[in-house]
């Protein structure tokens, strides 16, 4: 027997030198029980087997050997796929705790395995010792009983991964639901703080006009004083002068006069003195002196015959007497001539008296007619007030309900991509001079409509910005109002009009007529431009900051607050849909176009402003092309270019979405997350979403739409290029990102704008060094 064994294995004979190899793997294997392990026998009882018996037992030790590597390797792989549905499957608890039930079962079979192998162990000893047969059967059965557990754990490894499949098929199912859910809150919470935010800011703006208000009616009260104050105060500070001085002069002549009384009293009193003394006044006592010096000169001649000495003696009495005659005569020679002056001046005195009294009186007169001036004037205002509280504050937009009514015939607006070849014949012959543009910016215009009701239109003089919003408004037989911006613009005031509290009216300026237009029935279904011309030649964060509002609010808030308070007779527009005769609504067939150029008279663009907008950069014109006039077109239906907007929306939503998603997902996003600091926001995506359909829909591409909007949000100024902060390095390692992502958007149109601003932007940080 053992013969035919030998002969039966000649061809695949073990090799006995390899017994000991496949001990020690047995020994080594984590599978082995302890109890196998010491049952194993030692290599001087090897060598004391008989060949059949070492044969067998070879043969036995390499099939309990590999059933025991499978069993482990089956039990790694099922301990790994159960950690995993652990760490994945938090919720499924019954699930688990069914599985950890059959691995104790498990465990419990194994435990039965191992007390199995002991027998087995114990009968191998007995095969030792000559029971081979006994060890074939029980070998044997050991395979049938690792086959049966076996086949019970891949049913229970089955089983598991049936429950597992189930329990994720209804997570997964269960997941968009949540997610929506999740996304749906999110969104509710994001409107909520937006409204509420939206109602801050609008709750400020309010408070600052109503002080603004409240100062100008303060300032218009104290201006009407202030004129009237101006006016005739100055006359009547003149006049109470004149007066004051009148006064002052009268108590002076009053003082003179009392004094050349008294001077007259003195002089009456020295002509009674010489009637005293025998004169009959200063001129006889002149004569007097006179005819003494001559009967002085007489008595000299008569008495020259006389003695010396008497006739000294005579001599110098006569001239001493002679002498005070002299003095009292020169003395009052000048009191007379003093006397005469004072006279003079009294009876001019008394005539400046008489010239301010007539002074006085006239501006007495001229003062009563002046105060009769200001009380009519003040009576005047009164009647104008009073004539102005029964006419409307908005006489311009009263006018257009009488004027603006009926509406009009329009056609409805054909297929995008055909629209597109259309608008850009129609605006070539538009105006007087031929306008060329290429089909992209049509196409790009066009998505911009759809995208928001602000648009910024850049490039250098000469490119056709204006141009284009008006030759644009022709062709869809729009209205285009043009309105030049000034650098001195500060706030919406100056764009919209302001109210005059003191006239209690309104004075609507151009923009605000064009708002109010759109609305009116004529003008309801079709385009509708107001056009910023240089836009930036001041700050539109200050001008235009309650449109800016305005524009991001749901359709039934966008309200204009043009008053604090309801005036009488308001416009019919402002009479329904909450605006309360103080509102306007903001229509959604009305657009802002504003026009920007770039040099050291414009201002900078708040990021906001840009955020909110859709900017194109306008450069040289497209090559002159045949265009065919239109003539006496029907406009567009503004109802029928939304629908044609709808309708690309939902044709080519999912082709937006997929473009989105794979430049989400690329290391483009990481590059400008971590080395830029910017990322997608929730307005950006929605815009794509109005955007990149309609160019699409358009003749354009996903890569075009996209190229467009990364440019203008993420590709310019203070965002990716001109920034000091970032290195060569930094954007050439996001060029590569951008490269390596876009096949993944568009794998047939390169993102040219955006790599040609990279380019230009490396270039420039090159050169700087």
């Amino acid at each position: 027997m053992a013969k035919n064994r030998r002969v039966r294995n000649g061809g695949n004979q073990p090799n006995h030198n390899k017994l000991p190899e496949q001990i020690g793997r047995l020994d080594g294997n984590p599978e082995m029980p302890e109890t196998a392990a010491a049952a194993v026998p030692s290599k001087e009882e090897l060598d004391a087997m008989p060949d059949d018996t070492k044969s067998q037992f070879a043969e036995r030790l390499t099939a309990l050997d590999e059933a025991l590597s499978e069993l482990g390797s089956k039990r790694e792989d099922l301990n790994r796929r159960l950690a995993e549905a652990k760490q994945r499957e938090t919720d499924l608890s019954a699930a688990r705790a069914n599985h950890e039930q059959r691995q104790t079962q498990l465990a419990e079979q194994e435990g039965q395995l191992n007390e199995r192998e002991q027998t087995i162990e114990l009968r191998e000893l007995d095969a030792r010792n000559g029971f081979l047969e006994q060890q074939r059967d029980a070998l044997k059965k050991l395979r049938d009983e690792i086959r049966r557990l076996e086949a019970e754990r891949d049913q229970v490894i089955a089983r598991t991964e049936q429950e597992e499949q189930e329990a994720r098929k209804r997570i997964d199912a269960m997941r968009p639901a949540f997610r929506d859910e999740q996304q749906a809150e999110k969104d509710a919470l994001s409107q909520d703080r937006q409204a509420l935010e939206e109602e801050r800011q609008q709750l400020g703006l309010d408070r600052q006009r109503l002080e603004q208000e409240r100062r100008n009616q303060d300032g218009i009260e104290r201006q009407i004083r202030q004129i009237v104050k101006d006016e005739h105060q100055s006359e009547i500070v003149e006049l109470k002068r004149r007066i004051d001085q009148a006064r002052r002069n009268a108590d002076v002549d009053a003082k003179t006069i009392e004094e050349q009384r008294q001077a007259l009293e003195a002089v009456a009193d020295l002509n009674r003195l010489l009637e005293h003394h025998g004169f009959a006044d200063a001129e006889a006592l002149l004569k007097q002196f006179e005819a003494l010096r001559s009967e002085n000169r007489q008595l000299r001649e008569g008495q020259r015959h006389r003695s010396q000495d008497d006739l000294e003696a005579e001599n110098e009495a006569l001239r001493e007497r002679c002498d005070d005659y002299e003095q009292r005569l020169e003395d009052q020679a000048q009191q007379i001539n003093a006397l005469k002056n004072e006279v003079g001046t009294r009876r001019l005195g008394v005539l400046e008296k008489q010239t301010l009294e007539q002074e006085k009186r006239v501006l007495e007169q001229h003062k009563r007619a002046l105060d009769s001036a200001v009380t009519d004037l003040e009576q005047r205002l009164d009647d104008l007030t009073t004539r102005q509280q029964g006419r409307s504050a908005f006489e311009a937009l009263t006018k257009m309900d009488k004027d603006l009514v009926g509406g009009v015939p329009v056609d409805e607006v054909p297929a995008l991509d055909v629209l597109a070849q259309e608008l850009r014949q129609r605006i070539a012959g538009a105006l007087d001079a031929p306008l060329y543009y290429p089909e992209q910016v049509i196409r790009l215009f066009l998505g911009g409509l759809a995208m928001s009701q602000l648009h910024i239109l850049q490039g250098i003089s000469g490119t056709g910005k204006t141009s284009l919003a008006l030759a644009f408004a022709k062709a869809v037989g729009g209205h285009c109002t043009e309105v030049p911006v000034q650098a001195g613009w500060r706030d919406r005031d100056d764009l919209l009009g302001h109210f005059n509290a003191f006239e209690r009216r309104f004075y609507e300026r151009e923009c605000l007529q064009a708002i109010y237009r759109a609305s009116t029935e004529p003008f309801r279904d079709r385009v509708n431009i107001v056009l910023l011309d240089e836009m930036n030649l001041s700050h539109p964060e200050q001008y235009f900051a309650e449109l800016l509002s305005a524009l991001e609010m749901p359709a039934a808030r966008r309200k204009l607050v043009l008053t604090e308070s309801a005036l009488p007779d308001p416009p019919l527009l402002m009479r329904g849909n909450g605006c309360e005769g103080r509102k306007l609504g903001l229509p959604d067939n009305l657009w802002f176009i504003g026009t920007a150029n770039e040099d050291e008279t414009t201002k900078g663009f708040a990021d906001k402003t840009f955020d909110r907008a859709h900017v194109m950069e306008l450069r040289e014109k497209d090559e002159p092309f045949k265009f065919e006039q239109h003539v006496n077109s029907l406009p567009y239906s503004f109802a029928s270019l939304q629908r044609q907007f709808a309708k690309a929306q939902k044709k080519h939503r999912q082709a937006a979405e997929a473009g989105l998603a794979a430049l989400q997902k690329s290391a483009f996003t990481n590059r400008l997350k971590d080395d830029f600091d910017l990322g997608w926001g929730n307005r950006l995506e929605r815009q794509a979403l109005r955007f990149i359909p309609v160019v699409i829909a358009a003749g354009g591409s996903l890569g075009e739409g996209m190229d467009h909007l990364l440019a203008t949000r993420l590709f310019r100024a203070g965002k990716i290029t001109e920034r000091f902060d970032v290195g060569l390095d930094t954007l050439r390692d996001l060029e590569t990102a951008l490269v390596e992502a876009w096949p993944q958007v568009d794998s047939k149109n390169d993102p040219e704008i955006c790599l040609d601003r990279l380019a230009r932007e490396i270039k420039r940080k090159e050169q700087q060094g």
